[in-house]
């Protein structure tokens, strides 16, 4: 089974072993770290896209709140407009639309003051990437 060697062919023997042990042990430890780093990169373009979509999504609901306070005011003029070329210009049939106006407006400014509230990691999300 064993056969005889010289002490070289040992020494050389030992020597490869060392140096496989070696490389082993840098390509371990490189590996490590690319999959260390590769998570981080992973987490923080998780963070920056999560927060990127909750500032879009509240920019889109101040954009939608602008245009419904826009189309209101659109309406209340011609209402307005409508009344005074009949001659019968009444504060009951434009104060609906005043009152409508006034909600958007106020609800308007608590959008605007509201912090901006992102979902945390551990709440389950509303919609899967599945679709289920």
């Amino acid at each position: 089974m064993w056969r005889p060697q010289t002490k070289e062919a040992v020494l050389r023997e030992v020597r490869i072993r060392e140096w496989r042990t070696r490389v082993w042990q840098q390509t371990k430890a490189t590996l490590i770290w690319c999959w260390q780093n590769l998570r981080k990169g992973t987490a923080m373009a998780s963070r920056w896209l999560k927060e990127r979509t909750a500032v879009t999504a509240h920019e889109i609901e101040l954009s939608q709140l602008l245009s419904q306070r826009h189309d209101k005011l659109l309406q209340l003029g011609e209402r307005a407009y409508a009344l005074y070329r009949t001659g019968s210009v009444s504060w009951q049939a434009l104060e609906p639309l005043c009152e409508e106006i006034a909600q958007l407006d106020e609800r308007l400014e608590r959008e605007q003051t509201l912090p901006l509230q992102l979902i945390p990691d551990d709440q389950p999300q509303p919609f899967s990437a599945t679709g289920s």
